[in-house]
C-alpha cells in the first residue's frame, strides 16, 4: 500500500514522538509514504511550534525530522503534470491551497491521502472525492499496534 503523507502527520510524529502516527512510521510494514517535496517546507515552517510543544532540542528535532523523511519517498512537485495541479487547484481553493501538491499528487498518481486535517477532509469529501486515509484506518494495515 501506498499512501501520500500529509504535513500533519509529520509534524504530529515529531510532536509525540512515540504517539500512535509516529508508530506507524516506525512499524515494518508494506506501507509506503510518499509526499510532495513541498512537505519539507512546510514542517519547517512550523519548527519552533514543534519544538515547544515535542520538548525535543533543535538537534534532536532535525535528526527526527530527517528520520522520518529517509521513510518518507520525496515527489518533486514540478514532476507533477500542470493538468493535476489544475484539477487540484479546483478542489482545494475554497478549502486550503497549502493542500495544492498533496491533491495534485494523489490525482497524479491515484494513491489515498493520509491526514488528519478534518476541514480539509470535509472541504473536499463536500465536493464528492473520497481521496482520503485516516490514522484509523491504516492502523488495520499493520502487525499489532496500539
Amino acid at each position: 500500500m501506498i499512501v501520500i503523507t500529509d504535513s500533519n502527520e509529520v509534524i504530529s510524529a515529531l510532536i509525540q514522538k512515540n504517539g500512535v502516527v509516529a508508530r506507524i512510521f516506525r512499524a515494518k510494514s508494506n506501507i509506503q509514504f510518499i509526499a510532495p517535496n513541498y512537505i519539507i517546507d512546510e514542517v519547517k515552517n512550523h519548527y519552533s511550534k514543534i519544538e515547544k510543544l515535542s520538548n525535543l532540542s533543535k538537534k534532536e528535532l532535525k535528526t527526527e525530522f530527517e528520520w522520518l523523511l529517509s521513510r518518507i519517498k520525496i515527489i518533486d512537485t514540478k514532476k507533477i503534470p500542470k493538468k493535476y495541479l489544475f484539477e487540484a487547484l479546483q478542489i482545494v481553493r475554497d478549502v486550503d491551497y497549502d493542500d495544492l501538491f498533496f491533491v495534485a499528487l494523489n490525482r497524479y498518481k491515484g494513491y489515498k491521502i493520509w491526514s488528519s486535517d478534518k476541514e480539509l477532509i470535509k472541504g473536499v469529501e463536500a465536493k464528492g472525492y473520497k481521496i482520503f486515509i485516516t490514522t484509523s484506518e491504516l492502523k488495520k494495515h499493520l502487525y499489532k499496534i496500539e
